[in-house]
């Protein structure tokens, strides 16, 4: 489903973080097929149309966001939990002192 996280490593002082990479628009996500990424992009576009609408329309859109959202979230926990379990817990050296 997700991709691997990179291993950690060490940075030296004057590396700068990188750039956040620029959110996916709805039609670059769907090329892509990555449905977690098609459901955010969904989600951008409902939040800035929502202010257009009003009465029930606007309901229904608020509803439809925050079903997306519970998804994402669910999406989201699941591959943090994915990679997790992946994730390589170095064992520690055997101190023969503490037998």
């Amino acid at each position: 489903m997700a991709g691997r996280k990179p291993s950690l490593r060490a940075v030296s002082a004057d590396e700068a973080p990188p750039e956040p990479s620029k959110p996916l628009t709805l039609l670059e996500a769907i090329e892509a097929g990555v449905y977690l990424e098609i459901l955010k992009a969904q989600r951008r576009e409902m939040v800035r149309d929502v202010g257009d609408e009003k009465g029930p329309a606007k309901a229904a859109m608020h509803r439809q966001i925050a079903l997306l959202s519970k998804e994402i979230a669910s999406l989201d926990a699941e591959a943090q939990q994915e990679a997790d379990e992946d994730a390589e817990v170095p064992d520690e050296p055997l101190d023969a002192t503490a037998l």
